[in-house]
């Protein structure tokens, strides 16, 4: 059985470490040139998902089959300028499942745990951002009700060519 729950600060991250590095694979497989990782340190997502230990603002919940760690999200809140209508908007910042786990429902259930951080934090809304060549995840967030809010254009200047 998968246990969907928070991420604590005595857990090992090792299974998390191997994980993200894993997401950074595939998301740079979706646009090589925009989406390259210049370096990853082990020490850096160790840092990061510590910090989302700290803050109101943020959670990481995790998907854990025995003891290890098999799935992933992370997620924040973020305040509106105060013009908008809509004050708290949360944001997925990352969501990973080990391959072996994918379409069990890990996804999902990481999902409605982000959903739940969200509503708890006062956020009616919520936005995750994916690369448009990452049908896959598109396809998840859609059958979990999640609908295209805007896209976004890539450009070039050419300072980065040749």
């Amino acid at each position: 059985m998968i246990d969907i729950r928070r991420l604590r600060v005595d857990d090992d991250l090792g299974d998390l470490i191997a994980l993200s590095h894993a997401f950074s694979r595939e998301y740079e497989a979706h646009h090589e040139a925009f989406f390259e990782i210049d370096e990853l340190r082990d020490t850096d997502v160790a840092a990061y998902f510590h910090g989302m230990l700290t803050r109101d603002d943020a959670a990481a919940f995790v998907a854990v089959d025995g003891e290890r760690m098999v799935g992933y999200i992370t997620a924040y809140v973020r305040e509106q300028p105060p013009y908008w209508r809509v004050k708290r908007v949360g944001d997925i910042s990352g969501l990973m499942v080990h391959p072996d786990y994918r379409r069990r429902g890990v996804g999902g259930a990481l999902l409605r745990a982000a959903t739940a951080f969200f509503r708890e934090c006062g956020a009616g809304y919520y936005t995750v951002y994916t690369a448009i060549a990452n049908e896959a995840a598109i396809r998840c967030y859609k059958r979990h009700g999640m609908t295209p809010l805007h896209t976004t254009l890539l450009g070039r200047t050419g300072l980065n060519e040749g």
